[in-house]
């Protein structure tokens, strides 16, 4: 005898339950994790931005000191040039940046000119980031400046 339509077995639904909460689950963790990136990554690159303009003006600070011979005996604020930008760039060297030196009469003006590479920025595909911090400092002489 041939079975009717309505004695086949019941045909199971697949439970579906719970798969909303998975879904926000993912959705959720992927959000924080790109957040933790951006702030992580923001205070990594507010930190090497302040660490370069440090290095900068420590580098200034030093160049300026390299008064030249003939200044500190005419008691005037010229800086050695050669000096000066050889010290500075050793004090960059040192704090392990890299940049530019310039001596305009008694002032001596270093920029750093240097790339990083965030960690926490890494993990949503930022790469390397430019960094330009300047410092100066002025040479001086005498106590009164």
């Amino acid at each position: 005898m041939i079975a009717a339509a309505s004695d086949s077995p019941t045909r199971r639904v697949r439970d579906e339950r719970g798969v909303a909460s998975v879904w926000t689950m993912i959705v959720v963790t992927t959000a924080f994790v790109g957040l933790m990136a951006l702030v992580g990554g923001g205070g990594e690159l507010i930190n090497e931005r302040v660490e370069a303009k440090r290095a900068a003006e420590q580098a200034a600070r030093a160049g300026a000191d390299e008064l030249s011979a003939s200044a500190v005996r005419s008691g005037t604020d010229q800086v050695d040039a050669g000096e000066a930008i050889a010290r500075a760039n050793g004090v960059l060297r040192q704090a392990g940046w890299s940049g530019s030196v310039r001596v305009e009469g008694s002032r001596v003006v270093v920029t750093v000119n240097d790339t990083r590479s965030p960690q926490f920025l890494s993990l949503i595909g930022v790469g390397a980031m430019q960094i330009n911090e300047t410092g100066s400092a002025d040479a001086i002489s005498t106590p009164d400046g």
